[in-house]
């Protein structure tokens, strides 16, 4: 399994950063031909750093400046594809927008549009594009959240993250019988710039994580990396919240902690 993605070409959406770039970087120490999609401009340093990195691993990397909600960008790619030898068994759904994270009275109509243009649409165009050209034994990974899980304020982003479970589970029944998976990665707290770019939302999350951290970009990406590869071949329509314990904790996490009966890491 260790030389699984030599000459395997895989498609890695919101790339160049946070934890897009960590499941590139494990695909080209893999060996695998990536595609990284990413808004970012071509002379942002993000871009830098991954090519910086991708010099001397076994794989290869194509650096990409398009939008995942516009489809022409989607068609693009797929063209590139067609065109190359190498068989296509990965796509990563990762690309994502939390916008103002206003409540639903509050919330514009063109505010509402663009995250769910990212944050859904795009899932729903890259699969409709690529799943064409990927065959038995590939596998999708989606991103979605600990937000697509439970109730959350943020009424768009919301249900951007709710919606794309239903888009996973859809496109894994589609897709099954090609031998094609599809799955949900549900991250919770993850030290990004995301986060860290909203310094009340940052202090708010410290201490609602039972394990006591935010993750790691890498610890999310290598549960996506799992996903992508051979060693889950019969797991598909899955849910997998990656999260040190919040949602399963729920409500009676923090009241455990009122009342004693539980410790802080």
């Amino acid at each position: 399994m260790n030389d699984y993605w030599l000459d395997k070409a895989a498609v890695v959406t919101g790339g160049a950063r946070g934890q897009g770039a960590s499941i590139a970087r494990m695909l080209l120490q893999a060996g695998a031909h990536v595609y990284v999609m990413d808004r970012l401009p071509a002379d942002d340093s993000c871009w830098q750093e991954l090519r910086q990195f991708a010099n001397g691993q076994r794989g290869t990397l194509v650096c990409l400046e398009l939008d995942v909600a516009a489809a022409a960008s989607w068609q693009l790619l797929a063209g590139r594809i067609q065109a190359d030898t190498r068989p296509l068994c990965g796509l990563v759904n990762n690309a994502g927008i939390t916008g103002p994270r206003n409540t639903v009275t509050k919330s514009s109509l063109e505010d509402w549009e663009q995250v769910l243009r990212v944050n859904l649409t795009g899932a729903f165009l890259g699969i409709h594009a690529l799943a064409p050209f990927m065959r038995a034994g590939a596998s999708i990974v989606n991103i979605s959240s600990t937000v697509g899980l439970t109730g959350y304020y943020s009424a768009a982003y919301s249900t951007s993250k709710w919606a794309l479970r239903g888009l996973t589970k859809s496109a894994a029944l589609e897709l099954a019988p090609s031998g094609i998976r599809v799955n949900c990665v549900c991250p919770g707290v993850v030290d990004t710039e995301m986060i860290r770019s909203n310094a009340r939302l940052f202090e708010a999350l410290q201490g609602i994580t039972p394990m006591g951290h935010m993750a790691a970009p890498d610890e999310i990406a290598e549960v996506m990396f799992f996903l992508l590869g051979p060693q889950s071949s019969y797991v598909t329509g899955t849910d997998i919240a990656v999260d040190g314990g919040v949602t399963s904790g729920g409500i009676f996490w923090p009241v455990g902690l009122a009342v004693g009966a539980l410790q802080a890491a």
